[in-house]
């Protein structure tokens, strides 16, 4: 993945221009720059880079959600009176619900299984994760194929399985009493 050499450059404890800014304007000390991916900034450091490398995606299907507002809305209600805030709050946040609830649940699926981020951005050159940067699609992994625990790391996989279908269906039923 291109994008995540580009992310641990940006962020590289010598030579990245984040420390390097942090060096030159905020006067840290060499030895206190952070490490980005190690110990407790590593998940930091990877929910991150999630949001920068989605970003663009879901700000497509944003303004996708947003061609498809009818414009006589907007025009009757500024007939009405209505400021920008109340053209918001009343036109484009609830016509954008569905896109929200898609966005919401695609995120929720991806938070779920974020393997590969988390072996590329804190693996290091072997692949193996610390205990802080471990997420759990890396843990069943690492029980399936490194430890040959097939059976646990299958019935942790089911039990990731039924967490991502729970979290789902109460956001279908949420997104249904909403719109009912």
């Amino acid at each position: 993945m291109a994008i995540t050499s580009v992310w641990k450059l940006l962020f590289h404890p010598s030579k990245g221009p984040v420390n390097n800014i942090l060096y030159t304007f905020f006067h840290v000390s060499q030895e206190n720059l952070p490490q980005w991916f190690s110990g407790s900034l590593c998940v930091i450091s990877m929910i991150l880079f999630s949001v920068w490398k989605y970003m663009g995606y879901y700000m497509v299907i944003y303004l996708a959600g947003l061609q498809g507002i009818p414009g006589e809305l907007y025009e009757a209600a500024s007939l009405d009176g209505a400021g920008t805030w109340n053209k918001f709050r009343y036109i484009t946040w609830p016509q954008l619900s569905s896109t929200t609830f898609f966005v919401v649940v695609m995120l929720t699926i991806n938070c779920f299984k974020i393997y590969d981020i988390a072996v590329m951005l804190a693996g290091g050159g072997s692949g193996e994760l610390t205990v802080s940067a471990t997420v759990l699609v890396y843990y069943i992994y690492q029980k399936a194929f490194i430890d040959w625990d097939l059976g646990y790391s299958s019935a942790v996989a089911m039990v990731l399985f039924l967490i991502v279908l729970i979290v789902t269906l109460i956001q279908f039923r949420g997104q249904a009493r909403k719109e009912a």
